[in-house]
């Protein structure tokens, strides 16, 4: 019986907790969709601790796929540029990373404080909702499709995104932004009740 070296076993280890985390940050982004739409209030609280677990599933998703990369490729820059669904993928998470980045800094503070313009407050939270879910979605199919790689190609790859990218902002401004726009109101005229009482 053969005994799997060192390198073989941390492989397999990675790619382990790289769907670990794949799969933590499926639930915290559940979670954070319940929190904004589950209640009669926005609970900032819940959001913010769904957001805390994906940013650290993301982070270990960059790890352990940098590691699997250093494993397979040892980062050889020749080597890379010949697998287009690897590249594909960590341009789809170099997205959602940035994406992560507008919904912590410009999305969510829009949800915590009172809104005169409910309609325009939720424009970005449903625009960068929709780019982190589509982008998500698409990071999960790009790590299965190695049997469509070499006939999609890196910019099959990007171009399929970019259109499901555009299809799922689309959904969410026709579906999403009336339903947290009205939350948005909703807590607004709750606040404005509340301070003048």
């Amino acid at each position: 019986m053969e005994t799997p070296d060192f390198m073989t076993i941390a492989r397999m280890l990675a790619i382990y907790l790289h769907v670990l985390a794949l799969a933590i940050a499926a639930v915290a982004v559940a979670f954070g969709d319940f929190a904004i739409f589950a209640r009669e209030r926005i609970d900032m609280g819940m959001l913010g601790k769904a957001a805390a677990v994906a940013t650290i599933a993301l982070v270990v998703l960059w790890i352990t796929g940098l590691a699997v990369i250093g494993m397979d490729t040892g980062f050889d820059t020749g080597l890379l540029a010949t697998k287009p669904k690897l590249l594909a993928k960590l341009t789809v998470v170099a997205v959602l990373t940035v994406n992560s980045l507008g919904l912590h800094l410009l999305a969510f503070p829009r949800m915590a404080a009172p809104q005169a313009n409910p309609g325009q407050a939720a424009l970005l939270p449903v625009i960068f909702g929709a780019i982190s879910a589509t982008s998500w979605l698409y990071a999960a199919f790009v790590g299965v499709a190695k049997p469509v790689a070499a006939t999609l190609g890196y910019m099959g790859f990007m171009g399929l995104f970019v259109g499901l990218m555009l299809a799922g902002i689309v959904f969410a401004l026709l579906t999403v932004r009336p339903r947290l726009a009205a939350r948005l109101g909703r807590r607004d005229a709750s606040l404005g009740a509340l301070s003048l009482g």
